[in-house]
């Protein structure tokens, strides 16, 4: 009996095809954003993260919170456990992370960890009004 090659075949092909198809979502993401003059805001998150799930049913899962990000800027939710390429091209750490970017594409903050949803608010604050144009976003968030 000869050793069949095809399902490994296909299986290779569903990989690659499910790489790209999840680069493709990011890269567009940042085009858009670049189209649209708008910030973006990638949320880096692992399927097994119990922090992740917290944040996405607490904060991300709140009808506003993904109502303005929707609206207000480009929201790219990034899987590392699909796309570890670009965990590592942005140099996370842990999860989950929210990366803040222009709408070129340059990181203005990286945020590690879980986010409570009124800090949540103030990071939007802090991005959609262009504050990280003149400080930083901790002294941001400090002054009021």
């Amino acid at each position: 009996m000869k050793p069949s090659f095809k399902p490994l075949l296909v299986l290779f092909a569903l990989f690659l095809f499910a790489q790209s198809a999840h680069a493709d979502q990011v890269s567009e993401g940042l085009k858009r954003a670049k189209a649209q003059n708008k910030e973006v805001v990638m949320y880096f998150y692992s399927q097994y993260c119990p922090y992740c799930d917290a944040m996405d049913r607490d904060v991300l899962g709140d009808g506003t919170v993904s109502a303005t990000l929707k609206k207000e800027f480009v929201y790219i939710r990034v899987d590392v456990d699909k796309m570890p390429g670009h965990g590592r091209k942005y140099q996370i750490r842990g999860y989950p992370t929210t990366v803040l970017a222009e709408s070129g594409g340059r990181v203005i903050a990286k945020i590690p960890g879980y986010i409570h949803k009124n800090d949540f608010w103030k990071v939007l604050t802090y991005l959609k009004g262009k504050h990280y144009r003149t400080m930083g976003l901790g002294d941001f968030l400090q002054s009021g």
